[in-house]
């Protein structure tokens, strides 16, 4: 895995928008990284303590960029110091993410930081390089989610109240099939829009799809990724949406090609949720992308120890 090529391909969502000069420069930081490792063959091991003062550049700016999209306040008056005591404390970050950047500020940003005659072997040159990059990738991940969530729900704050123009008895609708009708229209919608042949980031199509559903019904609670604990492990599903006292979990595919087989396999995900957080309703959601493709709706019924589960597929319909 080339984990720069990988930072790159999700950093160009950002071309044209204000972090995208920030993020180019922590690029910048990690590829500079890269290069002092190389050349220290021949140069000299000086080079490895280097290559973590530049990892820790990389650091201070990827949070400082994941601060002004995740707050919406400019950091340019914020101390580093005081950007990783919010994160640490905030609850803003996602726990995988969390857990990445603990790992690098306690192995790499603290040391470096607080002792000047520290020097770097090479295997923990390479160690920074690999955890400072995994991390910026994957905070990324939450930054494209963000993004793209802002720029839907702007997007349709001033239509809102007409989305469900042709589905007048939306209100009096229970909560599950609020849910089916509001990804079917998403799907209809982002059918309309999407180049033939484009392929959504996962991270591009959960913070529209988020989006959409946040302008479309305001009730709606939203969590992405939430965490739930069974046994030992813990299952993360797509979306959790909840109102009022209902909720429904949301399985994401984005398989065009071979979708019957992964709704067979989001079914079998989304039963092991609801049964595993003690919910009761589910969705597997396959938009369909395709040109010329309706969607279609399929219910399915499951006996559970603690009653029984309704699990909606939303799916690409077969072409006649």
């Amino acid at each position: 895995m080339d984990l720069t090529s990988l930072i790159k391909s999700k950093a160009r969502s950002f071309e044209g928008t204000s972090s995208q000069r920030g993020i180019e420069s922590i690029v910048h930081h990690i590829e500079i990284a890269e290069s002092h490792f190389e050349r220290s063959k021949d140069l000299g091991e000086h080079l490895y303590t280097d290559v973590i003062y530049r990892t820790n550049q990389a650091f201070e700016g990827a949070l400082k960029e994941a601060y002004r999209l995740l707050t919406g306040i400019d950091p340019v008056k914020k101390k580093p110091f005081d950007v990783e005591t919010y994160f640490e404390s905030a609850g803003i970050l996602k726990e995988r993410v969390l857990s990445q950047f603990r790992n690098y500020r306690t192995e790499w940003r603290n040391k470096s930081t607080h002792d000047y005659q520290l020097f770097f072997s090479s295997q923990e040159a390479m160690l920074a390089i690999v955890s400072v990059s995994a991390f910026f990738s994957i905070l990324l991940d939450q930054m494209l989610e963000k993004h793209f969530f802002q720029i839907e729900k702007e997007r349709l704050s001033k239509i809102a109240s007409s989305i469900f123009s042709d589905v007048p008895n939306y209100r009096s609708m229970g909560f599950m099939h609020q849910c089916v009708e509001l990804l079917t229209h998403f799907s209809t919608q982002l059918r309309g829009e999407t180049p033939k042949g484009a392929v959504l980031l996962e991270q591009e199509l959960l913070g529209k799809l988020s989006g959409f559903i946040a302008a479309a019904d305001a009730d709606i609670r939203i969590s992405i990724d939430k965490p739930i604990r069974y046994g030992s492990s813990q299952l993360r599903p797509d979306l959790v949406l909840e109102k009022g006292d209902a909720s429904v979990i949301v399985e994401l595919k984005r398989s065009q090609t071979d979708w019957a087989r992964r709704a067979r396999e989001g079914v079998e995900q989304v039963r092991h949720d609801l049964i595993a957080s003690g919910l009761h309703q589910g969705i597997v959601f396959i938009p369909a992308l395709l040109p010329n493709r309706q969607q279609a709706v399929k219910e399915h019924a499951f006996d559970a120890p603690h009653g029984q589960l309704q699990i909606a597929v939303i799916h690409p319909a077969s072409i006649s």
